[in-house]
């Protein structure tokens, strides 16, 4: 019943978000700005977006102590992307896991550990770019408690991995025992391959990811469209649209990827047409790489998926 619920109230959203995006739409005028963007502009998102991909499994590469093949980690990580894209909450990033385990024979585990880790420093990162933004923009007391609270659940990991007793204690307060095994093991693996120093270059290698993600934005937005943009109006935006994005309510966050844009330009007097069309490109340039990837993988590789 509760699962029925949620489908029904999923279905009612994404058709109001739809409406939205829609309802006062000119047709014509959305398909004359999509063709004024510049193809200059197009090509140069297009390589930024090959390079954060190339971060990407450089990250993964990394927290794999360099024992993963570099090419299984690019692999990998592109038909995760590619399946995120018909997968609703990214769940198609479980792939990498069993892609691996498949066509490297790497443990499960191993790769369940490296898993954590990622969406770990992806979400502080994502959580506090997105601190920044709403407080630049509403100025709100508390926001910045929000930050600290963010700041605290972070410190809080870090101590759990770090403090076994405090560890065992934890995972001991979960439900079933083969589960409670798996999550320790995987804890255990996790407390060995994020030493301090490591913990500070995964850090680091997540801002550089995090930072060829909004250099797509900012080429996209500065070279292929005519918006005249600043640089902290074009981060707002795109830090909006990775949040709105990462709500499982749709496959690739395809719809809240482009509401966020719509509603964020439309305060920098962006018309909705403009907006929408621009948001519908720079997504379609971003998942571009990896269906291409993946398709030739598919065509070329004999894949285990099954």
């Amino acid at each position: 019943m509760k699962k029925l619920i949620f489908r029904i109230l999923q279905t009612f959203v994404i058709a109001l978000l739809i409406w939205w995006l829609f309802h006062d739409i000119d047709i014509p005028q959305l398909f004359y700005a999509i063709a004024k963007l510049h193809g200059n502009g197009i090509i140069l998102t297009l390589l930024a977006v090959i390079a954060s991909d190339m971060a990407i499994a450089f990250r993964w590469y990394y927290l794999s102590r360099y024992r993963h093949p570099f090419l299984a980690c690019v692999s990998a990580n592109m038909l995760a992307f590619f399946l995120n894209t018909f997968i609703p909450a990214k769940m198609g990033d479980l792939s990498k896991i069993y892609y691996l385990s498949k066509n490297a024979c790497i443990d499960p585990k191993e790769s369940s550990a490296i898993f954590i880790i990622e969406r770990f420093f992806d979400v502080i990162i994502l959580g506090f770019m997105l601190l920044f933004s709403t407080i630049y923009v509403v100025h709100n007391t508390i926001l910045t408690l929000t930050a600290f609270i963010l700041f605290g659940l972070a410190v809080l990991f870090f101590y759990a991995i770090y403090h076994r007793p405090f560890l065992k204690k934890l995972i001991r307060s979960l439900p079933m025992a083969k589960f409670r095994t798996l999550l320790y093991r995987i804890a255990l693996m996790i407390t060995h391959n994020l030493t301090p120093k490591r913990a500070l270059a995964t850090l680091l290698l997540t801002l550089v990811m995090w930072m060829l993600y909004y250099l797509s934005s900012i080429v996209f937005f500065t070279y292929a469209t005519s918006f005249h943009l600043t640089l902290i109006q074009i981060f707002i935006a795109t830090t909006f649209a990775f949040s709105f994005a990462a709500i499982p309510l749709t496959p690739g966050g395809i719809g809240t990827f482009q509401a966020a844009f719509v509603f964020v330009l439309g305060w920098y007097g962006i018309p909705k047409e403009e907006a929408l069309s621009a948001s519908m490109v720079l997504q379609f340039l971003s998942i571009l790489p990896a269906t291409v990837y993946s398709i030739f993988l598919f065509f070329t590789k004999d894949i285990q998926m099954g």
